[in-house]
């Protein structure tokens, strides 16, 4: 056949032309060869040095509620639970006037849109994973979105230990029960978390206030962004455009390596599972703690590494949608929010025998947007960069903006309001229970000023006018 090819034009080689074309043409394939080797080589080093950063260990099993929140960042998703917990003193010298406190509800249930997901997965996973897996209450349609059992014993335990932080709020309530408040979103688990803590605080008051609810359609406050048409416009835009696009480059450099461990944990070379049907597993992973406290099943399929990752690639579409990183308008929408605060701060100031305490009731949004407003992700964390699907580990690590930490289910933001020795107004923030430092706070307890200078250009806002405005910027 080589020989063949050289006749041509008539052109009859000799034997050494035929020699010389035979070493040619077996040089050539000798040098494909290594060519491919060598890449081959490349490939697999490139592969390994990257796999290397999910470590491959099982999940250990649970020996204490705090290695949930420690060992496994499940976003919004995460159970709150005692890792969250530290008995925070009230500071010396100072008078508890009143405390603002926003909660989001307990541990619920997978709403709509997430079981039309779950049922994607166990169709795939039935033949492979144990019956025991494949839990029916997670995809009957009747529980969407509520309250579980376990999500209202988690806000009665946090009703409980607030109770015992601020008696001196609830001793004065006794005597004055308007002096507490509670409200909530129009939404089950939010009215009846209100509900279970309102239960919890009546024990020795029966003549504390309704549980207030906000009908959606009026609610800016708790529930701003589904009536805010700024927001609604500019959040599907985002989605549509950059955070599809920064998903896909996360999908594109951790995708293999993360379908590839998963197969493995599962015992398989293969599956069908695309890399939004691993969101699912990760999801499943955080509803089995939260709702059932059950590490041994979807659990497993995890270890701390994989869920940072798992918690990064969700954190692209939050952080934009109700984040920092998305349309202006993130920054904007829960101005009436802070406004209502703040207001009830002035009154309180004004007359500290009166003052009112608020117990407010929302959502994972609810928390992020006012995260937002108050800039704490640059409290929380080393970085507050923008998160992108390229971002490495250890900057996704040190990032201000975590829905493990900002949002997990009963997370809870507290503005405690002081009155020092000559009669200054004093606050502290408490996140999850433990203290947390606005820029601007030199120590714990902070002047009041501070948190007004940085409230300033938000209060007294016209939510029609904000949400009707141009946004993205």
């Amino acid at each position: 056949m080589l020989a063949n090819l050289l006749h041509i034009k008539g052109h009859v080689p000799g034997k050494e032309e035929e020699e010389e074309a035979v070493v040619r043409h077996t040089q050539n394939i000798a040098r494909r060869w290594y060519s491919a080797v060598v890449l081959f080589v490349l490939a697999s080093l490139l592969f390994y040095i990257h796999k290397s950063s999910f470590p491959f260990t099982k999940t250990p099993p649970v020996t204490d509620a705090d290695f949930w929140t420690k060992d496994l960042a499940l976003s919004t998703k995460t159970p709150y639970l005692l890792g969250h917990r530290s008995d925070v003193a009230l500071p010396s010298g100072y008078e508890l006037l009143q405390v603002q406190h926003l909660i989001r509800h307990g541990a619920r249930y997978p709403n709509l849109g997430e079981i039309k997901g779950i049922n994607r997965v166990y169709e795939i996973l039935r033949p492979i994973v144990p019956k025991s897996w494949i839990i029916d209450d997670l995809i009957n349609t009747s529980n969407a979105g509520l309250l579980a059992k376990s999500g209202e014993q988690e806000i009665a335990a946090i009703a409980e230990r607030t109770v015992l932080r601020y008696h001196q709020v609830f001793d004065r309530a006794i005597i004055m029960p308007e002096t507490l408040q509670f409200v909530s979103s129009d939404k089950q688990r939010t009215r009846v978390s209100a509900q279970t803590f309102r239960g919890v605080l009546s024990k020795d008051n029966t003549r504390l206030s309704q549980v207030r609810v906000l009908p959606q359609e009026n609610d800016t406050t708790l529930s701003m962004h589904h009536i805010c048409p700024t927001w609604i416009r500019d959040s599907a835009q985002l989605e549509q455009y950059e955070v599809a696009l920064e998903t896909l480059k996360f999908d594109v450099l951790n995708g293999p390596t993360i379908l590839w461990m998963i197969n493995v944990r599962l015992g398989v070379s293969k599956t069908t599972l695309l890399m939004d049907d691993i969101d699912i597993i990760y999801r499943l992973c955080g509803y089995d703690l939260s709702i059932y406290q059950d590490d041994s099943r979807w659990c497993t399929l995890l270890d701390h590494t994989m869920s940072e990752y798992l918690e990064l690639r969700r954190d692209i579409a939050y952080s934009r949608l109700y984040g920092p990183y998305g349309a202006n308008i993130n920054k904007k929408i829960a101005c009436v929010l802070l406004t209502d605060i703040l207001k009830d701060i002035d009154s309180a100031m004004a007359n500290p025998t009166t003052a009112v305490s608020t117990f407010r009731f929302g959502h994972a949004e609810t928390m992020s947007f006012v995260s937002t407003l108050l800039k704490l992700e640059d409290t929380l964390g080393k970085d507050n960069a923008p998160i992108t699907g390229n971002m490495s580990l250890s900057d996704a690590v040190d990032r201000g903006f975590k829905t493990t930490v900002i949002a997990p289910f009963s997370t809870n933001l507290v503005i405690e309001l002081y009155r020092g020795r000559r009669r200054t107004g004093f606050f502290r923030l408490l996140l999850n229970e433990r203290v947390v430092r606005l820029n601007g706070c030199i120590h714990d307890i902070c002047p009041l000023h501070v948190l007004r200078e940085k409230l300033a250009a938000h209060i007294g806002c016209d939510f029609k006018e904000v949400c009707e405005s141009q946004s993205i910027e």
